[in-house]
């Protein structure tokens, strides 16, 4: 079954489903269409997570040995397979289109593809989880739903942003979604349970903090950790959520490994000075490397949905400074 994100909250109201495919190129979408799903599950009884980023030498084996899992008194788990930038290959394509013929109850299996060719959203094997289970596909927002997205955000914060003030946030962050909900966020500190008109979007960014989430990315992904800390500290201050630090780390990381792996920065957006020290740290970092983080990244999330009993911020500061 295929749904929009429009539509996505009423089938969530009605069953969970035991297979869900995410595909985006933007993450901020992706993870709020997960939040969702993770809240119906913990509903259900769903009270472990695995996380898995696939790269090359990956094991499927996973999926495998979930298949064996049939005791009715075996905990409820989610399993999540983040594919970025690159699909399953071959045998990861055969293990998901195997399993979805006989999915395990107790298992919830969510496959999320980000930033994937268009080619692989018409595969057969994203064909076969379509047809097991539920498909999202999210498009990037027009201009006119990007306005209504804030304005939504806005609610769900308990604040109310004018037209006029949407616009000129819109200007400021030059419509990335990850930017865009960081001033959200910010607003809803500032002015709790209030209007905000365009003299006070106008006030805002006049005032806007001297670090952004993406000096603390920046910082993290070229090595300079005491520089990340002191940011990330900054960003902890201001109630920037960890949701959204995690998001930021995710990116990066993602462009610092695709350059390590095609050494070349051909296709990943920003200035010149930022291209080059991704080239610069993709010679000193390794793919293992990368991974590994991905992994503390995967756990780090599982703790701020409520899957693991640790604390997201103290993990993001040990990630930061161990990287």
């Amino acid at each position: 079954m295929k749904v929009s994100d429009i539509n996505f909250k009423d089938p969530m109201q009605k069953k969970l489903q035991n297979i869900y495919i995410i595909l985006s190129n933007e993450s901020v979408l992706i993870e709020e269409n997960l939040e969702k799903i993770y809240t119906k599950a913990r509903s259900e009884n769903f009270t472990e997570k695995e996380s898995y980023v696939i790269g090359k030498g990956t094991n499927w084996d996973f999926l495998s040995s979930a298949e064996d899992n049939l005791d009715l008194f075996t905990t409820k788990k989610v399993i999540e397979i983040k594919l970025l930038e690159q699909g399953p290959g071959g045998k990861g394509a055969k293990a998901l289109k195997d399993y979805v013929k006989e999915p395990d109850p107790n298992i919830l299996l969510v496959v999320i593809g980000e930033n994937l060719d268009r080619k692989s959203y018409s595969s057969a094997w994203v064909r076969a989880i379509e047809k097991a289970g539920v498909l999202l596909s999210l498009e990037p927002l027009s201009p006119k739903r990007l306005l209504m997205w804030i304005e939504k955000k806005g609610k769900e914060l308990d604040i109310s942003i004018g037209m006029e003030a949407a616009h000129l946030m819109v200007e400021k962050t030059e419509g990335n979604l990850m930017s865009t909900m960081q001033e959200i966020r910010k607003l809803s500190l500032i002015y709790p349970h209030q209007e905000i008109d365009l003299d006070r979007m106008k006030e805002n960014i006049a005032n806007s903090s001297r670090y952004s989430i993406f000096d603390f990315s920046n910082a993290f992904v070229t090595g300079n950790s005491k520089k990340a800390i002191k940011v990330l500290e900054s960003l902890k201050a201001e109630g920037t959520p960890e949701t959204l630090i995690i998001w930021a780390l995710a990116r990066e990381l993602n462009n610092l490994f695709k350059v390590v792996k095609t050494g070349s920065t051909k296709g990943i957006w920003g200035p010149r000075k930022y291209l080059d020290s991704l080239e610069k740290s993709s010679k000193e970092i390794n793919e293992f490397r990368i991974l590994k983080a991905f992994k503390k990244i995967a756990e780090i999330d599982s703790s701020i949905k409520g899957f693991i009993n640790q604390n997201p911020w103290l993990g993001i500061r040990e990630l930061t400074l161990t990287f």
